[in-house]
């Protein structure tokens, strides 16, 4: 599948031109700061083009610090193309918000790509490194703690993702509570106050999942537990 890239810039010629120069990825574009922020959130691009010089209400800084700012986008590489020498205050200011990198216009054709590919390389190579395990919809990040389902975010205490791990490693197949005693809690005589331990576990990361993902921790009762 080809990565997406969203141009948010107000010159249709300057968004076509990206496209064609682009051409092995998918390239979508915005004319106006609304469209943009819109589709940033609906097509889930995997790197943004925005324009600094953007005219009326919202110029490209106030679009970005609106992506940034919101749960859905925030994550979102943001590369921002300027008309102008910036001044060492602005370029500052960006980097600040969250940009990847300044591109000045007119640019070379060649060294545009480039560094287009160089960014979305690195953005694909982090993702591929911090995450630790993907069944299905679900996502396991070490850094941070985090399970991602779809597009939602959920950060986990260090116990809850041990847990989820263990049971996505195993998905499919009951993680009996004598497995999880010799593993995650080392019962020992203790082995009472630990199951209730366990079941504490399980019912705070239900509710951490939410009423709809939490279901996909299934109780075999007198066994233990299995990830659906």
């Amino acid at each position: 599948m080809k990565q997406k890239v969203l141009v948010i810039d107000d010159e249709k010629s300057v968004c076509e031109s990206i496209k064609q120069i682009l051409d092995d990825y998918q390239v979508l574009f915005a004319l106006t700061a609304e469209e943009g922020i819109e589709k940033a959130k609906t097509e889930n691009p995997d790197l943004i083009i925005l324009d600094l010089a953007f005219p009326g209400a919202m110029d490209g800084w106030d679009i970005c610090k609106t992506l940034k700012a919101e749960k859905e986008t925030e994550d979102m590489p943001i590369v921002m193309l300027t008309g102008k020498m910036l001044k060492k205050q602005e370029e500052i200011k960006g980097f600040e918000m969250g940009a990847e990198d300044y591109i000045k216009k007119p640019f070379d054709v060649d060294v545009f790509r480039a560094r287009i590919r160089r960014v979305l390389n690195r953005i694909t190579l982090e993702k591929t490194s911090r995450r630790m395990l993907k069944r299905g919809d679900v996502s396991l990040y070490a850094v941070p703690l985090m399970a991602k389902i779809g597009r939602r975010k959920i950060y986990l205490p260090p116990k809850q993702f041990e847990f989820l791990y263990l049971l996505m490693l195993k998905q499919g197949k009951v993680v009996t509570r004598e497995y999880l005693c010799r593993t995650l809690w080392e019962c020992g005589k203790k082995k009472d106050s630990e199951d209730r331990s366990i079941e504490m576990t399980v019912k705070k990361l239900r509710t951490n999942l939410g009423p709809k993902d939490g279901k996909r921790i299934k109780t075999v009762k007198n066994k233990g537990y299995l990830f659906v």
